[in-house]
């Protein structure tokens, strides 16, 4: 089986860490590196979860950090959901290992020249680096085959009543990348905010016996202790958009022209899916980008147990 390669881009907080145990054991990855961006939390601790998190597993990943704040404006967390330092309670050994000698930027240029035409990026968090890449490096639109990203929504939003929050924390940087020529496909809160774990998944992975089962299981009773608080539900936002590589049917697609409000007061971080072509001149088609509407919630928790299942110590 040829492995598609493809680069994590996270901003390590608590679904972000289930993400990279996903793609770590998904046996139809090849994770040529993690990278890392300001966005739940400050880049200090989101680089380091990310390092913990993979050397805690065994494996011996790239981790490559970047961008430490958005294009423009302040820098935006969002501690209240995932604790201050991104993975509420839990503390992991703190790695001793270096950070990958690359900046994220340089990574992604370095992989998607090893494999032109064959790398998939999956960005979990606000797209800074990836609009960074892009803009530096013109030659990625015709290297990386394909940006699957978690963030925006075609109706309302998680930051505000028009914004997810990873579009809103970088609108200019997803405008960027949805505009740059690259296939897109959007995973938004039109599915993931279906894509719940509850308490008898937590169970399953308690039950694996294995650092990887037990630390998914860790974080998803921190998640249903911080619902019951009134926050958010054990929601798998980014590991949603992981099983989308592999298993593309998890969820259904339509394409649409879609951009990210930069300017608007009250509606800045909005992801306007246009199902219409009233904003464009007549016989302009413009770039199209495969946005996720329905979501397989048995196929995806199928998908979820499979690979972690496969963690063996």
């Amino acid at each position: 089986m040829k492995k598609i390669p493809v680069i994590l881009d996270c901003d390590t907080g608590t679904d972000d860490a289930i993400a990279i145990v996903e793609a770590l054991y998904a046996p139809e990855l090849d994770v040529r590196a993690v990278t890392t961006v300001a966005g739940n939390v400050s880049l200090r601790y989101t680089s380091q979860n990310t390092l913990n998190i993979v050397r805690y597993l065994g494996f011996d990943t790239r981790v490559a950090v970047g961008a430490a704040g958005p294009i423009f404006g302040e820098i935006i967390h969002s501690s209240a959901t995932h604790g201050d330092t991104g993975l509420g309670p839990l503390v992991l050994p703190q790695s001793a290992n270096a950070f990958y000698e690359k900046n994220a930027v340089e990574t992604i240029l370095e992989e998607a020249r090893h494999a032109p035409g064959e790398l998939v990026l999956i960005p979990v968090a606000p797209m800074t680096n990836i609009a960074h890449a892009v803009l530096a490096y013109p030659e990625l639109v015709s290297l990386i085959k394909e940006i699957v990203f978690m963030g925006g929504a075609m109706v309302g939003g998680n930051m505000t009543t028009t914004a997810e929050f990873n579009a809103w924390a970088d609108p200019e940087a997803m405008s960027i990348v949805l505009n740059c020529g690259i296939p897109c496909r959007m995973i938004g809160l039109d599915v993931t905010e279906k894509a719940v774990l509850n308490r008898e998944d937590a169970c399953f992975f308690r039950d694996l016996g294995t650092k990887a089962g037990t630390l998914v299981a860790d974080l998803l009773d921190f998640m249903f202790q911080r619902f019951s608080e009134g926050g958010e539900d054990a929601l798998m936002h980014d590991g949603l958009a992981v099983a989308a590589v592999v298993q593309p049917e998890v969820v259904k697609t339509q394409p649409f022209y879609v951009d990210c409000e930069c300017s608007g007061k009250y509606t800045r971080g909005h992801t306007y899916v246009a199902t219409n072509e009233i904003f464009f001149k007549k016989g302009e088609k413009p770039e199209r980008c495969e946005v996720a509407l329905e979501l397989d919630l048995p196929l995806f928790k199928q998908f979820l147990r499979r690979v972690i299942a496969r963690s063996q110590a």
